[in-house]
């Protein structure tokens, strides 16, 4: 281990600490101001631990898993991920990883311990896909923790895998008939604000919020294609957000029937009826530079440094269909948007479609 120096210059002191090499040339931290040659020596041996662990506020090398993911996720995959992707870490930790592993010191991982992990996670119901998220997180964590925190010497995660006998995934896929797909429309007819959203669903199997992101600007009646280029999505306790979709393979075109294109038509003429009998309180809906969704009446004025979007699935007064309104009618019809996929995945195929081609 590298030793901190301290050095009088004048009437303060310095301390001084090499950091490795930067294209072939020591890299030297070097600080100076100090009262006293105490003082610069516990400064720098604090600015040398904090520069070991990968300067990811780490103090101690006797560290919980809990406090030092908790670290990595705030100060190093922020800065690196979308917000629902940080929102899906910080599930996958609070869930699935550190339920279970961390009260125990990173240094007290072994491979052993973290294959029991896994099989209890099996065990406790949880699908093949759950069990290897939470696997690839752990293992992005440790890696750090091997390096540049040098905590450990080696990653115990990378030694162990997910059980194949895990089943695949435990969502229950259901193909909706046509038949229960128009009596679910009978409970939510034209003249509801869940009608467009139910069709979209149905006819196109975009994700509930790529649906109630769709913008109409999104939509070309000529080509009968609706481009998915955003989603609307919810943080935990931050709000509603714009974003890019899921995946890159999730930016698509997709070419709708005759149907669909004209209930979408009637639909936007019925917005401009809805607009011209609700006046000034109709409801414009807003993305803020940072991609943060907000709504507000015609009557208060634009919102500053935003961008007005012309969402499609909305209200008679213009607010925004949200997710959980959507998934709350599923779950009362025993649906979920698993089941819309399926739905629209199984009609592809049976009409030609690869299964690689219908997956997105």
């Amino acid at each position: 281990m590298a030793q901190v120096r301290v050095r009088k210059r004048g009437k303060k002191f310095s301390y001084i600490f090499e950091a490795g090499k930067v294209d072939g040339k020591r890299k030297v931290v070097e600080k100076g101001g100090f009262p006293t040659k105490s003082a610069a020596y516990k400064a720098g041996m604090e600015a040398y631990v904090d520069f070991l662990h990968g300067n990811i506020g780490i103090t101690s090398e006797s560290i919980t898993l809990a406090d030092f993911m908790t670290n990595w996720l705030a100060n190093v995959v922020t800065a690196n991920v979308k917000p629902t992707t940080l929102q899906t870490y910080q599930s996958i930790m609070d869930n699935q990883i550190l339920s279970n592993l961390g009260g125990y010191k990173v240094q007290e991982l072994k491979p052993a311990l973290l294959d029991k992990w896994v099989r209890d996670l099996l065990a406790g119901g949880f699908s093949r896909n759950t069990l290897r998220h939470a696997h690839d997180v752990l293992c992005h964590a440790l890696d750090y923790a091997v390096y540049p925190a040098q905590l450990i010497n080696s990653n115990p995660a990378a030694y162990i895998k997910v059980p194949k006998n895990a089943p695949k995934n435990l969502v229950k896929r259901t193909i909706i008939p046509p038949e229960r797909f128009k009596a679910l429309l009978g409970k939510y007819p034209f003249n509801t604000p869940y009608y467009i959203p139910l069709l979209l669903l149905y006819h196109t199997g975009m994700r509930i919020s790529e649906v109630i992101g769709l913008a109409w600007e999104d939509i070309d009646f000529e080509k009968k294609t609706i481009s998915v280029v955003r989603q609307l999505t919810y943080l935990h306790g931050k709000g509603y957000f714009f974003s890019t979709p899921k995946t890159p393979t999730s930016k698509r075109t997709i070419t709708v029937d005759d149907f669909l294109m004209e209930q979408l038509a009637h639909w936007q003429e019925q917005i401009k009826q809805n607009q011209s009998i609700h006046g000034g309180s109709y409801v414009s809906i807003y993305c803020d530079k940072n991609n943060k969704f907000a709504q507000r009446s015609k009557l208060l004025g634009v919102i500053p440094d935003s961008n007005e979007v012309k969402l499609v699935c909305v209200r008679e007064d213009g607010r925004a269909v949200k997710q959980y309104n959507i998934g709350n009618i599923l779950k009362e019809e025993g649906l979920n948007s698993h089941s819309f996929r399926h739905t629209h995945a199984t009609i592809l195929i049976e009409h030609g479609a690869s299964p690689k081609g219908v997956s997105g």
